[in-house]
């Protein structure tokens, strides 16, 4: 072997590594970028774990019908109550409107 086929050898080899480090560095990044993704994920998981941690369950629900339904029942109530008040209102208003002179 001659010094130019030494040079040229090691020049591949030199290509070659290169290649294999270029190669490799992308492979590690993109599980490095894996990595972070999945710890992203597993943040926002474990925030909406929390989130869904407080948000009521069914029996919650059920009871907060039940206390709507009560209170549009006592509602009811009240607009019958103040029916016969509001036409009593207006007679006396008609009243005082047409008595005064």
């Amino acid at each position: 072997m001659n010094l130019e086929q030494l040079k040229f050898g090691f020049i591949v080899m030199q290509w070659v590594v290169l290649t294999m480090i270029g190669i490799y560095t992308w492979l590690a990044n993109r599980q490095t970028a894996s990595a972070q993704e999945l710890l992203e994920l597993r943040t926002r998981i474990t925030a909406l774990e929390e989130h869904v941690r407080h948000l009521p369950d069914q029996t919650a629900v059920t009871d907060l019908l039940g206390d709507m339904k009560a209170v549009r029942a006592e509602l009811s109530g009240v607009k019958d109550a103040l029916a016969p008040l509001a036409r009593s209102l207006d007679r006396i208003n008609d009243y005082l409107l047409r008595e005064k002179t």
